[in-house]
């Protein structure tokens, strides 16, 4: 018989998928140091969440699958608790923008998949449905904000510091790309662009809006992490391309939301297909269904399917993008209804969030 270790345990717990997700709590990061003393399995799990009836679920999980274990005489789940979290978790130190309604993170874990554009187009699309709107590009080592606005102005900055940010398209947007000449060099390492983000996020006078679009850059790193530290983000929508390497990144993003208890919106799969501007037939020239299929693996909506046409590039490259360019177009249809689908699914979080308890 194997010998009962911390590593066994791990190997194990490698089965208990956590509630609405194809990842494991192991994946996830959601499993502490596991500690044996005379057949009894000490497991402490940070899951995130205070929903009781995910406790329930994962304690029970955990319990059975460890249960089945040879040389488990007891298993003893311990999750970390609101008053520990308080003290540990770097998310309870969250505090909402003064003035900022929502936060809405657009983000993919690969590079070159669009998001940018979508994030653009998202913003607009929003204020043209009436919504106050900002645009924050945390991208910082390759800002794209003012090329896909067409401004070069730069924000401007309070004797006390406070920065306003550039009104554009009737937007309040910020990016590091404002501050920075044509072909400046971005060197820096990782605390100087949480540095960026934690000023862009609390510097930054962004007046009363109703939704705040973070434009994310690719991947999991400092930037991302920095954001949901900081501010409580009410979603996140996550963009791919119908590309195998590309849906097989989403889960990693899928992951982080849900490490730091922040709900996933939805899919956008852009580049869905090229669209022939002569003849107009569609050809799935990255493959097709991908994204939907990952959608409902992870039990969350695909909100939008973008395709590749030439009027979404010239929109992002004149300055003008395909959503003021072309109002009425086909595309510009496309991302007014994923403007539409996720302000549905923040106001279904909204319905769906417990009421605050009355003070005792």
């Amino acid at each position: 018989m194997a010998e009962l270790t911390p590593d066994r345990v791990r190997a194990a717990l490698r089965s208990v998928l956590f509630p609405g997700f194809q990842r494991d709590i192991v994946q996830l990061g959601m499993l502490g140091d596991v500690v044996i003393e005379n057949g009894t399995v000490r497991v402490p799990l940070r899951p995130g969440t205070a929903k009781p009836e995910i406790l329930r679920q994962l304690t029970a999980e955990i319990e059975a699958v460890l249960g089945r274990e040879p040389g488990v005489a007891k298993v003893d789940v311990r999750l970390a608790r609101a008053e520990e979290s308080a003290r540990r978790d770097p998310w309870a130190a969250r505090a909402a923008l003064p003035g900022v309604a929502r936060i809405i993170a657009v983000a993919s874990t690969k590079g070159g998949v669009g998001k940018s554009t979508v994030a653009v187009n998202l913003a607009l699309a929003l204020a043209a449905r009436g919504q106050r709107v900002g645009l924050m590009d945390a991208d910082v080592y390759g800002p794209s904000l003012p090329i896909m606005l067409g401004t070069e102005e730069r924000p401007s900055v309070t004797p006390s510091r406070r920065i306003h940010p550039v009104q554009r398209y009737g937007i309040a947007c910020m990016s590091m790309g404002f501050f920075l000449d044509e072909g400046s060099p971005v060197i820096w390492r990782g605390p100087i662009v949480m540095g960026i983000v934690r000023q862009f996020l609390r510097d930054v006078e962004w007046g009363a809006l109703d939704c705040l679009i973070v434009d994310m850059p690719p991947g999991t790193g400092d930037a991302q992490l920095t954001l949901v530290q900081q501010v409580p983000v009410t979603g996140g929508v996550i963009v791919t391309t119908p590309q195998d390497v590309a849906l097989l990144d989403v889960g990693r993003g899928m992951a982080m939301f849900a490490q730091v208890n922040t709900p996933v919106l939805g899919v956008v799969e852009n580049m869905s297909g090229y669209v022939c501007p002569r003849c107009e037939t569609f050809d799935p020239i990255f493959g097709e269904g991908g994204a939907r299929g990952l959608a409902e693996r992870f039990g969350v909506p695909l909100l939008a399917s973008i395709p590749l046409v030439p009027a979404v590039r010239e929109g992002g490259d004149g300055g003008r993008p395909v959503v003021l360019a072309d109002p009425d177009g086909p595309v510009s249809r496309l991302f007014q209804q994923l403007a539409q689908r996720v302000m549905a699914a923040v106001d279904q979080l909204a319905e769906q969030a417990p009421a605050a308890s009355p003070p005792s």
